[in-house]
């Protein structure tokens, strides 16, 4: 499953409260939930080279955990009276080329803007299928360059 973008805007609350663990761990600690949506796209970035962009309500709170956020993957929090609905329609409004933009989002008014500004969507489950498919093919890649190295390792030792 791949997907003709160059950047990812994720409605970071969409997304915690459709996938059933963040959801779960939103209940202990909001800031828990968004490090670990943090944590859960980083294989996208890693696998297609898609910028990430993870856009919250400022509403809720402005921090992820101190660690260091991964290359690729940015965090915004909106500024007040701004929604990360607005955020992301007036990104891809302001866009040359709006189709680069791709939304992850539940929000149905927000998935019918964006489409109309010219910018593709994908609900909150087609997000977590490509979560899988990427993460399924960077673990076969790793796999296999772990076995060619280990064969070029056997046959160099001889």
């Amino acid at each position: 499953m791949r997907y003709d973008a160059a950047h990812l805007l994720v409605d970071g609350y969409s997304i915690i409260y459709a996938w059933p663990p963040l959801r779960a761990a939103l209940r202990r600690s909001l800031e828990g939930a968004r490090d670990r949506l943090v944590a859960a796209l980083t294989p996208i970035q890693d696998a297609t080279g898609i910028r990430v962009t993870i856009v919250f309500d400022s509403r809720h709170g402005s921090r992820v955990s101190a660690g260091e956020l991964p290359a690729g993957v940015d965090v915004v929090f909106t500024r007040k009276g701004m929604t990360a609905d607005g955020w992301i329609e007036r990104v891809v409004a302001r866009a040359s080329t709006p189709a680069q933009f791709l939304a992850a989002t539940n929000d149905h008014a927000e998935a019918t803007m964006v489409r109309s500004l010219g910018g593709q969507v994908i609900t909150a489950e087609e997000l977590q299928d490509w979560l899988e498919s990427e993460t399924g093919l960077l673990q076969r890649t790793v796999k296999q360059l772990r076995e060619n190295s280990h064969e070029r390792f056997l046959r160099s030792d001889r």
